[in-house]
């Protein structure tokens, strides 16, 4: 068995935004961290695995490093996908005006952004009984605040326009989740949102349908920093989630089911929320972040990171 990962930290944004308004602060740091502790906590191979941080990590460059290491992952590997920095949607017609279908994405350092269409083209052949595909995205895509922050205190979602948002607000019906990798012609999550009402920074408010969350045709399993209509944070040294992984992980000889592993990741990022986010927050936004776990419904209870012992 061998444990391959994928890690991406982007800070640098200004090909997005010369100004560099758009620029986070902590992705790196978490990048890093997140790298160390796979290879020294989970026994990944350094040596297999690939860090892309700032302007390495180009569209092309993560989805190179992703066909690559899917590629040559075989029954009984893991391969890790772990992602920190900006969000956003995009819908799967951008040219139709009243497109009721999105898809959540990840914004690379330069290129176009990632959809779950892309990385279900990437693993079109990854066999998802045999090789644990796991992917932790420390991001949020519901459109974030234009604000003036400090050093520390940021989310991670880029800024949309007024009239995408209201176009997500009119129309939107279904939502893809950003790493859950389905093929395009699924109906796993056909009418699972429903919007209404925006808050101060005009993002429509989204109510996910429970039963779509987790499906059978998934390839991975998803740790996702927030739910739809939140927004993931960063502050005190880490983004959030990632903050709360190298807590749970440095406290314990580690190994637990995904589902347990949420609900710790949720306590302690309430926590984390409550204490250092919260009180700095405009009234009229959220005042939540919850992890997700989304993806395949036949693996909630394995065992995190672990190499599959049979086929489901």
């Amino acid at each position: 068995m061998t444990k391959r990962f994928v890690v991406v930290g982007i800070n640098n944004y200004t090909a997005l935004n010369p100004s560099g308004k758009s620029n986070l602060n902590l992705c790196v740091a978490d990048a890093t961290s997140m790298a160390d502790l796979l290879v020294n906590s989970f026994g990944f191979d350094q040596g297999e695995s690939v860090t892309l941080t700032d302007q390495q990590a180009s569209s092309s460059a993560i989805t190179a490093a992703l066909k690559s290491m899917i590629a040559k992952s075989v029954a009984g590997d893991v391969a890790c996908f772990y992602y920190s920095g900006h969000g956003s949607r995009t819908p799967a017609a951008p040219d139709q005006a009243d497109c009721d279908q999105f898809y959540e994405s990840i914004v690379p350092a330069s290129g176009p952004r990632i959809t779950d269409r892309d990385l279900f083209k990437i693993a079109d052949s990854l066999q998802p009984s045999y090789v644990n595909f796991t992917v932790i995205l420390d991001s949020c895509h519901s459109g974030g605040m234009d604000q003036e922050t400090d050093s520390v205190f940021k989310c991670r979602s880029v800024v949309e326009t007024d009239e995408f948002l209201q176009r997500i607000q009119d129309y939107l019906r279904t939502l893809i989740p950003c790493g859950i990798l389905i093929p395009e012609d699924s109906g796993a999550c056909t009418n699972n949102v429903q919007t209404s009402g925006g808050d101060i920074a005009g993002r429509p408010v989204i109510t996910e349908d429970p039963d779509k969350v987790l499906v059978d045709q998934a390839k991975t399993t998803l740790i996702a920093g927030c739910r739809f209509d939140e927004l993931s944070w960063e502050t005190s040294g880490h983004g959030l989630l990632t903050k709360a992984f190298l807590e749970i992980v440095n406290a314990s000889n580690f190994e637990i089911g995904y589902s347990d592993l949420l609900d710790r990741l949720r306590s302690n990022v309430k926590d984390d929320f409550t204490n250092l986010i919260l009180p700095k927050l405009k009234p009229g936004l959220p005042t939540s972040q919850t992890p997700q776990l989304r993806g395949q419904k036949n693996r909630v209870n394995d065992v995190f990171l672990s190499g599959y012992v049979d086929s489901r």
